[in-house]
C-alpha cells in the first residue's frame, strides 16, 4: 500500500510540473550591427546577449525590433537589461490616444558609463560576456500560444553628439523617436539650441539632463524634461546650470497634428465615417487602425550655436537706455534755451495773463513753449481769488462731495444763452418756432460759449481724470503683476514650453526671466511717459504762477494731459508684465490701457472746444470698463452670436456719439432729442445746407470707417479680437487728430513751429512702429507651434526684435504726439474765446 500512495503522488506531481516544464529558456549572444528573426510564443522564452565588439562599445546603442503579428492585450514583453538600469517595452502598442497599434519601435539605449569601474570592484566582478562595457541582455516573452516573428537590429549610435555651430541633419517617423547629446565646452556658460524643419508634420522636441535612460515617449518627457511642440521652427537657450552634464535633445513625432494645430476635425478625416462604420458594422471594422509609421515622417535639423554674453546684454540694455535719455536731455537744452532772449520768442507764445490788480487783464508774454517752461514774472505770484456770482447754481450732475465750484451765470447772450454747456444740463426752447435750429444752437459756436464753467470746476473735472486712471491702474496691475509671476513659476516648473509664447529665436533670458529682452524693451513707455508728465506739471506751475485772463485761449485741462502720461507708464508696465508670459490667457493685459490711452487721446482732443459738454471720467471709464468685457468675450467665445451682437452695439454706439458730437452735447436718447435731431435733419437750414458742414463731414467720414471695420469683422471673424478693436480705436483717433489739424488750418489757426515738428516726428514714428506691430512673431490666438513657426531672428544688437522695435517706436509715437496734443493750440493764447471756433 505504501509503495502504491508513493507512486500515485509521485504522478500528482509530474501533473502538476508538467505546464512549469513546457517553458524554456534560451539564452543567445548575438552581435551588433545584424539583422536577426526569432519565433516567439508562450513556450519559449529569450535572453538575447549583445555584445560589442571593439569599440562598439563606446558609443550608445539604437535598438530596433519589429513584431509580426500580435495583439496589444496579448504582447511580446522585451526588457532590455544594462549594468546600469532596465527597460521595458512591448509589441505591439497602441498609441497615446488609443486609435493606433505600432508593430516596431526604436530606443536608445545609454552606453554604460561605469561598466569599467564596476568591473574592477571586488565586489561586483563579473566574468561573464555583459561584463564588456556597452553589453546589454535582452528578455523576450510571450503570453500567448500563438507563434510571433520578432525581428531585430542593434546598432552603436556613432553620431549621437550634437556639434557646436554646426547643423545636424535627422529623420524621425513615429516608432523611432530620436535622442542626441550636447555636452558644454570648455567655459560655456549657456548656448542656444535652434531646431527647424521644412514640413508642417507635428512633433514634440524634448530637452533632458545627460541622464539614463532616455525618456523617448510622451509620458516620459512630461515627467523630466523642458518640451515643446513644433511644426517648422522651434528654439530655446539653455544653461549650463540647468544641465552641468550636458543635455539630451530628442524628437518625436506626434501620431497626429491635434497638438500643433488644436483642430481634431478631420484627424483623421475620416473620423466620421469611422464612427459610422463602427456603430452600424462593428463586426466589419477595426476600433484601432494599423499605421505605417513611415506615414508620418519628418526631418529636422538641430543647430546649437553660442548664446549672447553678458557684455552683449549689457551693450543692448545701455544702448535702448541712452535712446531714450536723449529726449530728457534735448528737454533740458530747451530749458535753459529759453533763459536767454533770443531763444525766448522761438518758445514763448504771446498770451493775455491776469490781472492781479483789477478786473481787466493786461498783454504780456508767457514762456509755456514747446516744454512749458518760462521766465517767472514776480507781479504773478499772487493768486486772484474768484467770487462766485450771486445767482450762480449747483451743478445738478455733480456729486454732493465734489470739489468743483458751481457754474457761473452765463455772460454771452443771443442763441448761446439757451443752452447751458454741462454734460446734458440745458434749457429748452420754449417752442420750436423760437428755435429755427434744433435745440437752439447758433448757426456759429465759439470756445466762450461752451467753457463758461469756473476755470476751477474745469480743472477740478480734468484732474478727476489723473485720480480716477491711478485708482483703476492700482487695482489692474497689482493683480496683474501677481499672476504673470505665477506663470513663470509654472513654467520653471512644468518644462513645458508651450505655456508662454515667446519669440523663441530671440528670447534671451536673465534671471529668473524667460524673455528679458520684450520685458526691458517697455522701458520707454515708463521713461517717456514720466517725461510728459513732467512737461505738463511744468506747464501747470506756470500758469498757477502767471495765470492767464479767463477771456483767452483754450481752457486749460492739464489733468487729462497728465493722465496720458501716466497712461504711458501704464501701457509699459503691463506689457512687460504681459510679455513675461505672454498666452491667450492674459492678452488683455498687453492692451487694455492701450485702449484706455486712444480714449483718452479722443476725449482730451474734444475737451479743448468744449470744455463744459465733455464727458466726465466715470461715465468714460465706465465706457471702457464694457469695452475690455466685450474684449475678454470676443476672444474667449468669438464665435457668430459674438460678431452679430458686437456689430449692432459697434454701429448703434457710433450714431449714437455722431449725434452726441453734432449737436454738441444736447443730444439725448429720449422723445425730445429724437425729435429735434429728425427736424434738424428733414430741415436743413441755409438752403439745404448743414447746420455744421465741417463736422458733418468728419462724422460722415468716421461712420463709414467703422461701418466698413464692422463688415470687416463681421466677414472675417477673427480670432484675434483684441488686436481688431485695437485697430478700431486707432484708426479713430488718428482720423480725430488729422480732422482737428485740418479744421484749425481751414479757420485760420497756425501751429507754432515746434508742434509741426512734434508733428512731423510723430507720423515718422508711428509709420515704421505700426509695420513692425504688423510684422509680427508671435500669436497668441493660434497654438504655440503655430505661433513657434512666426518666430524670427534678433534684427537688432542680436537682443531686439520686431516686436521690441514696436515697443521702442510706439513709445516714441505716443510721446510725440501727446506732445503735439500739448502744443498745437499754443498759437491761441492771446486770442479771445469769443474768436476761437467750435469744430
Amino acid at each position: 500500500m505504501n509503495a502504491l500512495r508513493t507512486l500515485a503522488a509521485l504522478l500528482v506531481l509530474l501533473v502538476l510540473a508538467a505546464p512549469a516544464q513546457l517553458v524554456s529558456v534560451q539564452r543567445i549572444r548575438l552581435t551588433f550591427a545584424q539583422e536577426y528573426s526569432f519565433s516567439v510564443n508562450s513556450s519559449i522564452e529569450y535572453i538575447f546577449d549583445f555584445v560589442p565588439k571593439d569599440d562598439e562599445g563606446a558609443w550608445p546603442t539604437r535598438l530596433w525590433v519589429r513584431s509580426s503579428g500580435g495583439e496589444p492585450a496579448q504582447p511580446l514583453l522585451l526588457t532590455a537589461r544594462q549594468r546600469s538600469g532596465a527597460l521595458t517595452w512591448q509589441l505591439p502598442y497602441l498609441s497615446a490616444s488609443g486609435r493606433y497599434t505600432f508593430y516596431e519601435l526604436t530606443r536608445t539605449l545609454c552606453y554604460d558609463a561605469y561598466a569599467v569601474n564596476a568591473v574592477d570592484s571586488p565586489d561586483c566582478a563579473d566574468d561573464s560576456a555583459l561584463a564588456v562595457r556597452g553589453a546589454f541582455s535582452l528578455h523576450v516573452s510571450s503570453a500567448c500560444r500563438s507563434s510571433v516573428r520578432l525581428d531585430m537590429r542593434a546598432t552603436p549610435l556613432r553620431d549621437w553628439r550634437l556639434p557646436f555651430q554646426s547643423d545636424h541633419r535627422f529623420a524621425v517617423d513615429q516608432t523611432s523617436p530620436r535622442a542626441y547629446l550636447y555636452e558644454f565646452l570648455e567655459g560655456q556658460d549657456h548656448v542656444r539650441l535652434v531646431i527647424a524643419s521644412d514640413d508642417d508634420t507635428c512633433a514634440t522636441v524634448s530637452v533632458q539632463n545627460n541622464s539614463c535612460p532616455v525618456g523617448e515617449s510622451l509620458a516620459e518627457e512630461k515627467r523630466r524634461s523642458l518640451r515643446m511642440s513644433m511644426m517648422r521652427s522651434g528654439a530655446v537657450q539653455l544653461a549650463r546650470s540647468q544641465f552641468p552634464h550636458g543635455f539630451f535633445v530628442v524628437a518625436l513625432v506626434e501620431e497626429s497634428d491635434v497638438a500643433c494645430t488644436g483642430d481634431d476635425a478631420g484627424e483623421p478625416e475620416h473620423e466620421p465615417e469611422w464612427l459610422w462604420e463602427a456603430t452600424f458594422n462593428e463586426a466589419e471594422v477595426d476600433a484601432v487602425a494599423h499605421v505605417d509609421p513611415l506615414s508620418r515622417r519628418k526631418n529636422f535639423t538641430v543647430t546649437v550655436a553660442a548664446a549672447l554674453t553678458r557684455a552683449q546684454y549689457a551693450v543692448a540694455s545701455v544702448v535702448a537706455l541712452a535712446v531714450f535719455l536723449v529726449f530728457y536731455v534735448a528737454f533740458l537744452v530747451l530749458v535753459l534755451a529759453q533763459r536767454f532772449s533770443l531763444c525766448k520768442p522761438l518758445v514763448a507764445p504771446k498770451a493775455v495773463l491776469a490781472d492781479t490788480t483789477s478786473e481787466n487783464g493786461v498783454e504780456g508774454t508767457d514762456a509755456d513753449g514747446a516744454d512749458g517752461a518760462a521766465g517767472v514774472d514776480s507781479r504773478a505770484r499772487r493768486h486772484r481769488r474768484r467770487r462766485r456770482d450771486s445767482n450762480a447754481t449747483l451743478d445738478s450732475c455733480d456729486d454732493s462731495n465734489s470739489d468743483e465750484e458751481p457754474p457761473a451765470a452765463p455772460t454771452d447772450a443771443g442763441a448761446a444763452a439757451r443752452f447751458i454747456g454741462g454734460d446734458g444740463d440745458r434749457e429748452q426752447p420754449q417752442t420750436a418756432e423760437a428755435s429755427p435750429t434744433p435745440f437752439g444752437l447758433p448757426a456759429k459756436l465759439n470756445v466762450a460759449a461752451l467753457a463758461r464753467r469756473h476755470t476751477r470746476t474745469l480743472i477740478a473735472r480734468s484732474d478727476r481724470y489723473l485720480s480716477t486712471l491711478f485708482t483703476v491702474a492700482v487695482f489692474y496691475a497689482l493683480p496683474v503683476l501677481q499672476f504673470v509671476v505665477t506663470f513663470q513659476i509654472i513654467l520653471n516648473v512644468s518644462g513645458s514650453l508651450d505655456l508662454c509664447y515667446y519669440n523663441f529665436l530671440c528670447a534671451n533670458p536673465a534671471g529668473g526671466l524667460s524673455d528679458f529682452n520684450h520685458v526691458f524693451s517697455n522701458l520707454g513707455y515708463l521713461l517717456l511717459g514720466m517725461l510728459f508728465v513732467i512737461q505738463v506739471r511744468r506747464r501747470r506751475s506756470r500758469r498757477r504762477r502767471r495765470p492767464r485772463h479767463e477771456e483767452y485761449g483754450i481752457p486749460e485741462h492739464y489733468g487729462m494731459l497728465e493722465s496720458l502720461g501716466v497712461g504711458i507708464m501704464v501701457v509699459g508696465v503691463l506689457s512687460a508684465s504681459y510679455h513675461v508670459c505672454p498666452n491667450r490667457l492674459n492678452f488683455q493685459f498687453d492692451t487694455a490701457f492701450m485702449y484706455v490711452l486712444m480714449v483718452l487721446s479722443m476725449v482730451t482732443i474734444y475737451q479743448s472746444r468744449h470744455p463744459d459738454i465733455n464727458a466726465r471720467a466715470h461715465a468714460t471709464f465706465g465706457v471702457l470698463a464694457v469695452l475690455i468685457a466685450l474684449v475678454v468675450w470676443g476672444v474667449i467665445g468669438g464665435n457668430a452670436i459674438f460678431w452679430a451682437v458686437f456689430t449692432v452695439l459697434h454701429i448703434f454706439t457710433i450714431l449714437l456719439l455722431s449725434l452726441h458730437i453734432y449737436y454738441v452735447g444736447q443730444f439725448t436718447l429720449d422723445k425730445h432729442g429724437l425729435t429735434e435731431a429728425t427736424r434738424g435733419l428733414r430741415e436743413l437750414p441755409a438752403g439745404g445746407r448743414p447746420l455744421y458742414g465741417a463736422r458733418l463731414a468728419l462724422l460722415l467720414i468716421a461712420n463709414a470707417v467703422n461701418w466698413g471695420f464692422a463688415v470687416y469683422g463681421m466677414v472675417t471673424m477673427a480670432t484675434d479680437f483684441a488686436g481688431h478693436m485695437l485697430y478700431v480705436l486707432l484708426c479713430n483717433t488718428f482720423m480725430y487728430m488729422l480732422f482737428y489739424l485740418v479744421m484749425k488750418l481751414l479757420h485760420g489757426e497756425r501751429l507754432r513751429w515746434y508742434s509741426w515738428l512734434f508733428l512731423g516726428s510723430a507720423v515718422a514714428t508711428w509709420a515704421p512702429a505700426l509695420y513692425f506691430f504688423m510684422y509680427g512673431s508671435t500669436e497668441w490666438s493660434t497654438t504655440a507651434a503655430a505661433s513657434r513657426d512666426l518666430n524670427h531672428e534678433c534684427k537688432v544688437l542680436r537682443f531686439y526684435d520686431a516686436h521690441d522695435l514696436w515697443h521702442f517706436l510706439s513709445a516714441m509715437a505716443l510721446y510725440l504726439s501727446f506732445n503735439a496734443l500739448l502744443t498745437w493750440d499754443d498759437g491761441l493764447s492771446a486770442v479771445k474765446r469769443t474768436d476761437i471756433a467750435v469744430f
